[in-house]
């Protein structure tokens, strides 16, 4: 069982190592993403890894739009870049993919990679 004390926060700003200064939810659609990433760098985000042939990916781009619905996501990844063509993903399935890496196909929110996005400015 789970006992919650209330008392005073801990925290010291003084200890702080580093200080949100800005946040962002971004909207559902690839734009947004493309330019948040432009902008801001690397973006984490939401995907729907569970299709056999997403856990089985191992090279080139990845568009197996059938069966990777894009309303359910239950995995994150980091969105490092992208080319007019595909997506580029960093995964941390050790030995998945193109050493680690995903190039997933753009302008489907294949696998629902718009969804929920997200960022902080530190």
């Amino acid at each position: 069982m789970l006992l919650r004390q209330q008392g005073q926060c801990s925290f010291n700003k003084d200890y702080a190592i580093a200080n949100i200064s800005e946040w962002a939810i971004l909207p559902k659609n690839e734009d947004a993403l493309a330019f948040a990433l432009w902008k801001v760098g690397p973006i984490p985000v939401s995907i729907n890894a569970a299709p056999k042939s997403f856990q089985l990916y191992n090279n080139g781009i990845y568009d197996d739009e059938a069966s990777c619905d894009n309303s359910k996501v239950n995995h994150a990844m980091l969105l490092l870049g992208y080319t007019k063509d595909y997506w580029i993903l960093k995964n941390w399935w050790g030995g998945w993919g193109e050493d680690g890496y995903m190039r997933l196909a753009r302008g489907k929110n294949l696998c629902g990679i718009s969804n929920y996005a997200g960022y902080v400015t530190v």
